[in-house]
């Protein structure tokens, strides 16, 4: 007979990013998009995603002085041991946030199709349309690219009413070279 792994009710939050290797100019402050995936929280839960635009000053960001709800990046229930995945992009323009928009609110809308297909049993592809054709509609812009990746495996999870820092080490893409990490605070 199968142990059942215990679940733990956790919250994860923004604490502090940093990232050196970059163009001094770009370091002064730019707008980057962070992207923060839990893997495998729990058995039928592969991922879930969070993101977020991030102000960097000189390679550095601290959310600490930011509203809890503007630092929550998570409120989940976790089983036995997951992975937490960064991703930092390119500095963006106001516009290149409005075409993520976009593209956020396109997949939103996709998947929403879904599940009316899914519910609608022989009646899906029908009622699924109208969604499927707002879908196209809002439009489609590319994302930006990441600038910075990193993941981690996370296995300690803290008790209830503890507290633990995380620190995922941030790498470039492409070589593979250290540039960084991003800090979470987890609750138990």
């Amino acid at each position: 007979m199968a142990t059942k792994n215990a679940k733990t009710n956790v919250e994860i939050l923004l604490v502090k990013a940093e990232l050196s290797g970059i163009p001094e100019k770009r370091l002064l402050k730019s707008r980057n998009l962070g992207t923060v995936d839990l893997i495998w929280p729990r058995t039928g839960i592969a991922r879930k995603s969070a993101s977020r635009q991030m102000v960097f000053k000189l390679g550095k960001a601290d959310f600490t002085g930011e509203e809890w709800a503007k630092r929550i990046l998570y409120r989940e229930e976790v089983e036995g041991k997951c992975g937490i995945a960064v991703s930092i992009s390119e500095p963006v323009t106001v516009q290149k946030l409005r075409k993520f928009a976009k593209l956020t609110a396109k997949a939103i809308i996709k998947e929403g199709a879904d599940i009316v297909q899914s519910a609608m049993v022989g009646y899906g592809d029908i009622a699924a349309a109208p969604i499927d054709a707002l879908a196209t509609m809002v439009g489609e812009a590319e994302a930006p690219k990441p600038i910075a990746q990193g993941i981690v495996d996370f296995t300690d999870l803290p008790a209830e009413g503890e507290e633990i820092l995380v620190t995922v080490p941030l790498k470039r893409p492409t070589l593979g070279t250290a540039m960084g990490q991003l800090t979470l605070l987890v609750r138990g």
